[in-house]
Formats: structure tokens, sequence, C-alpha cells
């Protein structure tokens, strides 16, 4: 005769194998445990810069819709603002001009008259060769139709700097 044992606890081999799996979770579990959340990206403000020629040279800054009253100045001076990894310059009249340029960290003198100079730490460069006047109030209309350039469809000279 055969009696029957009544079991009191799990055996070695299954107390082991719920090691095992438990294990398995907390390694797998540790980077997130262990691994601070990274903090939020700032958001930059979006905006613009325009520097134009309207019976002499008048600067002012848009940002988030905001915008500063338009200054007469003798010279365009951009201060770029901080944390912006990337600038669109485009220059419009007497020759249109665009390009991308990364990290502005230095103020930008700029100059129009016959042509557009944009100058920093001793270095300049001559604006030039872009898209057609037609082009130009297309593009204007459609991306800044409050902005002083565009002055309503009549280009004025001048550069736009946004970011």
């Amino acid at each position: 005769m055969v009696k029957n044992k009544i079991k009191k606890g799990f055996s070695l081999a299954e107390a082991l194998v719920v090691m095992v799996i438990i294990s398995i979770f907390f390694a797998a579990a540790a980077k997130v445990f262990t691994t601070r959340p990274k903090p939020k990206k700032q958001l930059n403000i979006h905006g613009y810069y325009e520097c134009f020629n309207s019976g002499g040279l008048h600067q002012r800054y848009i940002r988030d819709g905001v915008e500063s009253p338009t200054v007469a100045v003798g010279v365009c001076t951009f201060e770029p603002p901080v944390g912006v990894s990337f600038f669109n310059i485009n220059s419009f009249s007497p020759i249109p001009h665009s390009s991308f340029e990364p990290n502005v960290n230095n103020n930008l003198t700029i100059s129009v008259g016959s042509s557009i100079n944009i100058s920093a730490d001793g270095k300049s460069a001559s604006l030039g060769n872009g898209a057609s006047s037609e082009e130009v109030r297309i593009f204007l209309g459609t991306m800044y139709p409050e902005s002083e350039l565009y002055n309503g469809g009549a280009i004025r000279s001048g550069v736009i700097i946004s970011w």
C-alpha cells in the first residue's frame, strides 16, 4: 500500500524556476529603474527679424506673433536669440537670395544699398543670386504677409532672418 503524501510547500526545483523568472524580470527592468527621465526639450520661440530700406534703414523683430516697434537705424544689427540651431536668411531686392545657416552665435551687421552685405567678426558676405521678383512676391506674401519687406506686395529691399 502506498501512502499519499501531502505536499506542504514547493520543491527546491520549483522555487528555483520562480527565482529565475523573477531575476530575468529584474534584469530586464534594471535599465528602467536606474535611468532618470530625460528633461523635456525647451521649445524655442519662433520668429523673424527684418532689416529694410524705406527712406532709410529700419529694423524690427517678430517673436511668436509679437512684434517690436519698427526702429530707424544707421546700420542694422541682428542679435540672434539664444538656443536657436538654424537660421534662414533671405534677402530681397536688388537680388533675391536665400540660405540656411547653422549656429549664428554672434551679432550680424547688415547694410542695405545697391547690394546687401552681412558681416560679423570681421568677415562679410554679399548676398546675391536667387529667385525672380514674382517668386519673391509669392514667397513673401505666403510666409511673411505682415512683413514690412513685403509691404502689401510693393517689395522693399532688405533682409529677413527667420528661426
